[in-house]
């Protein structure tokens, strides 16, 4: 004999008082959190609204350098069971969407075979609804930026390669452009992720996000040694980090330092720097990026 019931029989069968299941009140329990949740990301955004028409806020919307003051904060208060990267990827999301309520951006991206792994990069950090417009070289997206068709350029770290020697257009005093983010942020790569790394430029100076790298661009005599740079820099009360060097004619180098904090234009540390053919130019700097590993 089949025991099988219809559901208006089965219905019938069970008491009309019994007590929901416990993954039935874990499930009401979810629900209600997300209805805050929801709630409480619609009321931020109402905040970002303000902040686009009556704070005032003018020029480029991006601001790396409090969005990396704010993961610091947020990954440093984290507790309980959710991964840290998580959290990361939430409030990038977020980031991405508040500069979508203040107008969007663009970003130009150089995607040469050489650098294939660049536009993921890009996406992974701005969020894929971001227009993303790709160039075979950096010149490219430069060019992109400094036309205005798009705001920020992601960028292959600086090398030997002349996809790497990009960063000697930013040098003196014709241009507006600034390296102002490196990428990934979050440094620990789980398998499947982008690897690599990519430098962020922008019609912008970096703003501070209270633990920064300085980037500088020296021209100097090209006899001159790695351990020469870092002494004068040390002299004048710079910390040097990684260096790049870039021979520019038989005679002459150009050096890209990587320094100890953001430094402004008008520091007086760049004229106490010796042994330079030309006055120093700032090029930027970023937030440095969480290792977890630290």
């Amino acid at each position: 004999m089949s025991t099988n019931l219809s559901p208006a029989k089965l219905a019938e069968t069970t008491p009309p008082d019994a007590p929901p299941s416990k993954l039935a009140q874990l499930r009401a329990e979810l629900d209600a959190i997300d209805d805050r949740l929801h709630d409480l990301l619609m009321q931020r955004a109402t905040v970002i609204e303000r902040v686009a028409t009556d704070a005032g806020k003018t020029g480029a919307k991006i601001r790396p350098g409090r969005e990396a003051s704010m993961l610091r904060r947020l990954l440093a208060r984290h507790r309980g069971s959710l991964p840290p990267q998580t959290i990361l990827r939430f409030w990038r999301e977020m980031f991405a969407g508040a500069l979508i309520i203040e107008g969007g951006q663009t970003i130009a991206v150089s995607g040469s075979d050489e650098n294939a792994e660049l536009p993921a990069l890009a996406r992974e950090h701005f969020g894929p609804l971001t227009p993303l417009r790709r160039h075979r070289n950096p010149t490219q997206a430069l060019a992109d930026v400094e036309r205005g068709t798009a705001q920020v350029a992601v960028l292959p770290p600086p090398g030997d390669t002349p996809d790497g020697n990009w960063w000697t257009a930013l040098m003196g005093t014709g241009t507006k452009l600034s390296v102002i983010a490196k990428l990934p942020f979050w440094t620990k790569r789980p398998e499947g992720t982008p690897i690599g790394e990519a430098y962020v430029v922008a019609a912008m100076r970096p703003d501070p996000s209270g633990a920064d790298r300085g980037l500088i661009a020296l021209e100097l005599s090209a006899d001159i040694s790695r351990t020469r740079i870092t002494a004068n820099l040390r002299a004048a009360g710079i910390i040097p980090g990684s260096i790049w060097l870039k021979r520019i004619s038989d005679t002459d180098v150009v050096a890209l330092v990587e320094v100890d904090g953001l430094v402004a234009d008008d520091d007086p540390r760049l004229q106490a720097i010796t042994g330079l053919l030309a006055p120093p130019s700032v090029i930027g700097g970023f937030a440095i990026p969480l290792d977890p590993a630290a």
